[in-house]
């Protein structure tokens, strides 16, 4: 089943995406606040109307679970459940490569968006490029990154529901997949190549870090920005305030000289992917495109046939592109090129994202499956990933071949 966002702007509504995989997490918490008639777990078939009850909450449920097969989640603070020991992905040393900086941005969006600020993770190279600041820095490594599930987000852009508190909402501790360190003085590159990450519905701007991060090993500025469709609720949607707004104002405030620019988007991403920048952008498709709209320029596209959304519609890639093989990292990448993972354990709809935010989702969804499987509820990928775990082996194929399409394709200095 393909699903399209009908709350973003016009421009990518036709763009197919899917309900990350916390949809899932919504059902236990809304119907803990749900009364207990309209529970799905506390039907009585004593009662006199028990089958309309019946169809009634399993229609409920289902709203909830049909989208939930490839969710996505991020951060944010506030009154909550916290789970500060939940670790994944133990991080690991790339050597010869530059050290990796994180910082955690914000973004203000000004008066007309209601003060917004919007979070951006990013991500840099700290010995490679020079400093946009001549003072003396100190560093300490990170050891995490804050990741949260708002039920209340679940419920807004899920079924329009505003009531849900946002205490019920939980937080993990991510585990960097590299080894990062927090420089204090901020200071990024003054010139770099300049590569966007745009998460799915209801993504986070963890959700492709383990790129990111790779990336900025190898010289290159990552920047990932919290849409207004993402989990983590850091802010409330504000009319106006679209993916391109922030995207724009996030690389007209960026201080760096950007040698080049990219952009990764994965599912929803994809078309904010295909609707940022010109044509000098090299854009990196990951289980969302189509193929039905032309896209001009250096595109990588990677997709699967076992991928629970875009599988199902079809995968259509255009003439014009050089299909790939899984070791193609290690060749020269023509510049309109397409990786079609086409074996029995081929990845599904996430598992390209990283393997933190996955293994959080499967903690806090993972009870939830008894429930849809006995109403015979599709939750598409999640169950899959459940059973494949397999996060870690497609970022071995995908990670270097991303690395290297981008270091072949955009000016590095």
């Amino acid at each position: 089943m393909v699903y399209y966002c009908k709350t973003c702007s016009s421009s990518q509504r036709t763009h197919p995406f899917r309900f990350p995989k916390s949809a899932l997490a919504a059902v236990v918490l809304l119907l803990l606040l749900l009364p207990s008639h309209t529970c799905a777990l506390s039907l009585q078939p004593n009662r006199k109307n028990n089958h309309n009850k019946m169809v009634h909450r399993k229609s409920f449920l289902q709203s909830i679970l049909v989208g939930a097969g490839a969710m996505l989640t991020n951060p944010t603070q506030a009154f909550s459940m916290s789970n500060p020991d939940a670790k994944v992905a133990a991080a690991t040393a790339i050597p010869g490569a530059a050290t990796v900086g994180y910082q955690a941005l914000s973004l203000p969006m000004g008066d007309q968006y209601g003060g917004v600020t919007v979070p951006v993770a990013c991500w840099y190279p700290t010995t490679t490029g020079s400093s946009s600041t001549e003072e003396t820095t100190t560093t300490t490594p990170v050891s995490s990154y804050p990741h949260r599930i708002s039920v209340r987000r679940i419920g807004q852009m899920l079924v329009g529901w505003n009531f849900i508190p946002e205490f019920v909402s939980r937080d993990f501790a991510l585990s960097p997949n590299m080894e990062c360190v927090n420089n204090n003085n901020n200071n990024l590159p003054s010139k770099a190549p300049v590569v966007v990450f745009a998460h799915g519905y209801l993504g986070s701007r963890f959700d492709l870090s383990h790129y990111a991060e790779a990336l900025a090993a190898e010289g290159f500025v990552c920047v990932a920005p919290e849409y207004p469709e993402s989990l983590a609720a850091s802010y409330d949607p504000v009319e106006g305030l679209d993916r391109a707004v922030i995207t724009q104002q996030l690389l007209s405030k960026l201080p760096v000289t950007a040698t080049s620019y990219g952009i990764v988007g994965h599912s929803l991403g994809c078309g904010t992917a295909m609707r940022t920048g010109d044509d000098t952008w090299t854009r990196v498709f990951i289980s969302g495109y189509n193929g039905q709209q032309p896209v001009p320029g250096n595109v990588l596209i990677l997709s699967s046939t076992n991928d629970g959304v875009v599988a199902r519609r079809g995968i259509n890639i255009p003439s014009d592109y050089t299909l790939l093989q899984e070791e193609a990292a290690s060749s020269v990448l023509p510049n309109r090129a397409a990786l079609v993972f086409d074996r029995a354990d081929a990845p599904n709809h996430i598992s390209f994202l990283a393997e933190g935010v996955n293994d959080a989702m499967v903690d806090f969804l993972s009870s939830l499956l008894p429930v849809a499987q006995a109403l015979s509820i599709p939750v598409l990928d999640f169950d899959r990933y459940q059973e494949s775990r397999d996060s870690v082996a497609t970022a071995e194929i995908v990670k270097p071949l991303v690395t290297q399409y981008m270091k072949q394709h955009m000016k590095m200095i």
